[in-house]
């Protein structure tokens, strides 16, 4: 599903793009139906979610790169406001679930405690320490340049890779657009 919408909007919005997986050990023949589909498959020896995006990243030849899971929990659809952010020149771009950055969190796709504790004080407190004006820092919906990808030398494996990615956006004044999805 996630592949179809992807290429979906491609053609709607006249996007030149490929899909690319990450895998680093999936037992769910999601490998061979991303190969059915056309999709580019990069296998990862390292496991985590983070090692998992970096070889997918690593393997995609674009300027431009718009990740998010692969478990149709962020809609694909919605990855030309990304393209957009990124063509109007900035150079890390976040999805905001939550109202008040314009989102909406659909029904199930995330857990209270992480709707209502979790995600808002990690969102406080990265506008706190390092002056961030995201709003949903766990959203794993995000587009960025690959020259600044390259630039922020991500060393995180796991979940913490999402947060490394906002703080280094921060630290190094990238300019950080959000769009709400």
């Amino acid at each position: 599903a996630c592949i179809d919408k992807a290429e979906a909007a491609f053609a709607a919005h006249g996007i030149v793009g490929e899909v690319v997986i990450g895998d680093n050990g999936s037992t769910d023949s999601s490998q061979a139906i991303a190969e059915k589909r056309g999709a580019i498959v990069a296998p990862v020896a390292r496991r985590g979610y983070g090692a998992a995006l970096m070889g997918g990243i690593a393997a995609a030849r674009g300027r431009y790169v718009v990740m998010a899971d692969a478990d149709d929990s962020y809609d694909f659809a919605e990855l030309h406001k990304f393209v957009d952010k990124l063509r109007g020149g900035a150079d890390f771009v976040i999805g905001c679930r939550f109202p008040k950055g314009g989102g909406r969190i659909m029904p199930g796709a995330m857990p209270y405690l992480h709707r209502r504790l979790g995600t808002p004080v990690l969102t406080a407190i990265s506008k706190i320490f390092f002056g961030t004006a995201i709003d949903d820092i766990n959203c794993g919906f995000r587009g960025f340049t690959m020259a600044v990808f390259k630039q922020m030398n991500l060393r995180s494996s796991g979940m913490e890779f999402a947060s490394e990615m906002v703080m280094k956006a921060a630290l190094m004044e990238i300019a950080v657009a959000q769009v709400p999805i």
